[in-house]
């Protein structure tokens, strides 16, 4: 059987943890969680933005390929006329 003093202790001890605990959460981890939304938030627009010049390069890349088949199929065109 434990001590008298250990059973009164122990809640004691307990509660000193656990309000230590929240005390942590609200002060550290709560405004660190906003910190880390935020950064998140600019990175999201950061990756949107890289991928909407990707797609613009990509959709130029398309297009200049498109004129060359086309300046070749005329060039055909004109050779098989001859």
């Amino acid at each position: 059987m434990p001590h008298p003093l250990v059973r009164k202790l122990v809640p004691i001890v307990n509660f000193a943890i656990a309000s230590a605990a929240l005390a942590f959460q609200v002060t550290v981890l709560y405004p660190w969680h906003h910190e880390l939304e935020r950064k998140f938030e600019e990175l999201q627009i950061q990756q949107e933005t890289k991928l909407e010049e990707y797609h613009q390069m990509k959709m130029q890349t398309i297009r200049s390929i498109e004129e060359h088949i086309t300046e070749l199929k005329n060039k055909k065109d004109e050779i098989s006329k001859k």
